[in-house]
């Protein structure tokens, strides 16, 4: 995860992100060129941030393990640590699937932590229970602070769709035939109120009854 710092605005970028651009996304000066001296400062990277994120000697990282975020599986926000609770609390840490935003508790299996990093137990399986994602790396970013839960729209269209809709006119202006309603029909017309009398809302809009 080396660096590309901006010469004009500071800005520091995951040179990834930028290595294919010739100006600063932000300030629009030379990415890798000094505005003032002309000097070449493509090699102008900082590494330092590779040195940040090691979690120390004697802990060796698994095939899939990397501090990639296009590699990261699950984000974790708040860890619990073991007998929290009390002396039969095991801990867990509450995550993200970074795949489909669903949020789960995973049993507490910390093998280390730097900076915004966890690296949990190697041995551990888990999936995200909404998109079957299988946690594959097992080191953990934290959730970005501007983390949106994309779930909130799709949650908003299932209460929609959930929601007694007419099915003539699609309306949701509808109301539900009372009991009472229902008997006086029955007493007033008999057979004529059949029809009415087996319906359970009426539409306020096109006055469907369904």
């Amino acid at each position: 995860m080396a660096k590309v710092i901006c010469d004009g605005c500071e800005t520091s970028f995951l040179y990834e992100v930028v290595k294919g651009l010739e100006n600063c996304p932000v300030c629009g000066k030379p990415l890798w060129v000094d505005s003032d001296t002309g000097i070449d400062n493509s090699e102008k990277v900082d590494d330092s941030q590779n040195e940040i994120l090691s979690f120390g000697e004697g802990i060796e990282l698994g095939e899939n393990d990397s501090f990639d975020a296009d590699k990261i599986d699950f984000w974790w926000y708040s860890i619990r640590e073991p007998k929290t609770l009390g002396e039969n609390d095991d801990g867990e840490i509450s995550t993200t699937c970074t795949s489909c935003g669903r949020l789960r508790e995973m049993p507490y299996h910390l093998i280390a932590k730097v900076n915004d990093f966890l690296l949990l137990d190697p041995r551990m399986y888990e999936r995200c229970s909404n998109c079957e994602k299988k946690l594959r790396n097992h080191i953990l970013s934290k959730r970005p602070a501007d983390w949106v839960d994309p779930r909130k729209h799709d949650i908003c269209r299932t209460d929609y769709e959930n929601v007694p809709k007419c099915p003539i006119c699609g309306s949701t202006k509808i109301h539900k035939i009372s009991m009472t309603n229902k008997a006086v029909s029955a007493i007033a017309f008999g057979l004529l109120a059949a029809g009415h009398v087996g319906k359970t809302y009426k539409c306020d809009v096109c006055g469907a009854k369904f």
